[in-house]
């Protein structure tokens, strides 16, 4: 299914209304700040746009999270950012899949 962002925001603003909807935008944009802060290894910013754009803010903090702790349990180096990458995508790509949101 065709993912038609236009639209999606137009039935967000109806039901939740504009200040709030613009609210959540402003979260969206720092949430994808950080993850370009701390997750990008120069290949993943196409991704983490949609994934700030398409999933709910509740799932990417859930990403996050998912990541940190793996992070401290595999102790990972917070300099390695490939592999800070590679896991963020996995946990995040198995989030969407599990709720039926398309990254493509």
């Amino acid at each position: 299914m065709e993912w038609i962002p236009v639209a999606d925001n137009l039935r967000q603003i109806k039901e939740a209304g504009l200040e709030i909807w613009l609210k959540e935008q402003a979260e969206r944009q720092k949430l994808l700040e950080g993850l370009l802060q701390n997750y990008n290894e120069g290949r993943s910013m196409s991704l983490y746009c949609k994934v700030c754009a398409r999933m709910p803010i509740d799932l990417i903090n859930k990403a996050i999270e998912q990541t940190k702790q793996k992070l401290r349990y595999e102790k990972i180096d917070r300099s390695d950012i490939k592999t800070k990458a590679k896991i963020f995508k996995s946990i995040v790509s198995d989030l969407a899949l599990e709720a039926r949101i398309s990254l493509e």
